[in-house]
């Protein structure tokens, strides 16, 4: 198809949802408390951020990123493989491999161009990578640009990893092998069970190890330093990678390992960080703040479990679909791609901010409103969201009694509804 039928495509798609009122993207945020935001003159409790320890709005982090830009300015005026390399970007990566558990680390200015970098050094055409079925998108296309071989296994299933790793390998046993996974899963909010995901590593110790821990970090483990800490695992990971957007109240990513050959040579190959602007001093030194906190005020993730638990149990009980969460991410299955633009708007309209999640971020026919808590929120909006929640839920008939009720319908009757949900599922 060329470019301008697909761009028409698209234009007429977008029209027929925005016509109907439930476009929920993109929509301008006028000011942001972190637990509260301002959209169009309405007040809304917010429940889709993905700073969970509300450390962006923390005065302390705010005055030490302000300081930085009268030290050393707004931008870094070039790449760090020339001009823009800054004393603090090596503290910071000192201070991360520390966190994590790491000899060292090296900074990259996003958390997808992380991926995407140290993913295309990594990683040759002749290597295979397999991985969960549900890692994040910069995980694939990081291996896509490596013209390397993809495999997956099924979501957070160790054996079925075991037995593709030795079926790969028997196959190809003079390649490198990698073995790909998250910590933490962004849609689902479901944790890897990175003890299991470690057994198949013992079993094959030449399989090179990569987890992305983006939603980990900050959230689980000790005072917050990562998922592979939490199963004190950390020494079988041969490369993590982590973000700042989350937990660190900033932008940009890292990749940390025990081999410093491996990443010093990665430093000098990564693409995306060669031929990148380095990350801003302000950046740089959000961060470095947010781990000093968090290694002062562990208690912060304490707060942020005993939040994301009361609201986990909460959702049960008004009947909500939540599948296997265990993390700050609480996702509410809805089914139907228009149902879920439609719930969504109906929050936002209640004066609670949180967005749907369509194919292709989650599989057809399992759209869901994702919902995310931090730290900071207080028990008023916490009971304010479940009161929302509680009458929409029943409004719309989401709730699991509300499914089990409802007819399935008889083979070759879904056509409509397959229709509809592509029609929808272009976001």
């Amino acid at each position: 198809m060329r470019l301008r039928q697909r761009c028409d495509q698209f234009n007429a798609l977008h029209s027929q949802i925005s016509a109907q009122g439930i476009n929920p993207y993109f929509r301008p945020i006028a000011k942001s408390w972190g637990a509260e935001v301002e959209i169009g003159g309405k007040r809304l409790v917010m429940i889709g951020s993905n700073d969970y320890l509300g450390f962006s709005h923390d005065p302390r982090v705010m005055d030490a990123s302000a300081k930085a830009v009268y030290q050393w300015g707004t931008g870094p005026g070039g790449s760090r493989f020339l001009s823009g390399n800054m004393v603090l970007h090596h503290l910071l990566e000192e201070r991360l491999a520390a966190f994590v558990g790491k000899r060292s680390a090296v900074v990259h200015v996003t958390g997808f161009s992380t991926n995407l970098g140290a993913l295309g050094v990594l990683v040759m055409p002749s290597d295979t990578v397999l991985c969960d079925r549900e890692n994040h998108a910069s995980i694939f296309e990081g291996v896509k640009n490596t013209k390397a071989r993809l495999s997956t296994f099924a979501h957070n299933d160790a054996a079925h990893a075991l037995a593709r790793v030795e079926a790969i390998k028997a196959n190809r046993p003079d390649n490198d092998l990698f073995l790909v996974t998250e910590g933490v899963f962004s849609m689902s909010g479901e944790l890897a069970p990175l003890d299991e995901i470690a057994a198949v590593k013992d079993a094959h110790p030449d399989v090179i190890f990569y987890l992305d821990d983006a939603h980990g970090l900050g959230v689980f483990g000790r005072g917050g330093r990562g998922s592979a800490d939490h199963f004190r695992i950390t020494d079988k990971v041969d490369f993590i990678m982590g973000t700042f957007s989350k937990s660190m109240a900033s932008i940009g990513g890292f990749i940390a390992s025990d081999d410093e050959d491996m990443l010093r040579y990665l430093r000098y190959q990564s693409r995306t960080q060669i031929f990148s602007a380095a990350l801003p001093a302000a950046n740089t030194v959000a961060v470095l703040t947010c781990i000093d906190i968090l290694e002062r005020e562990p208690e912060r993730v304490d707060r942020l479990h005993e939040v994301t638990g009361r609201m986990r149990q909460a959702y049960k009980s008004i009947g909500l679909r939540i599948g296997a969460s265990s993390s700050p991410i609480i996702p509410i299955i809805i089914g139907s791609d228009e149902k879920a633009f439609q719930f969504s708007q109906a929050l936002f309209e209640a004066g609670v901010f949180a967005l749907p999640a369509v194919y292709p971020a989650v599989p057809r026919g399992q759209a869901l409103i994702r919902t995310a808590y931090m730290s900071t929120h207080q028990d008023r909006q916490l009971d304010f969201v479940l009161e929302v929640l509680d009458r929409l839920a029943k409004e719309f008939r989401i709730r699991e009694c509300d499914i089990e009720d409802e007819p399935q319908p008889a083979d070759g009757d879904d056509e409509g509804e397959a229709a509809a949900k592509s029609k929808l599922s272009y976001l």
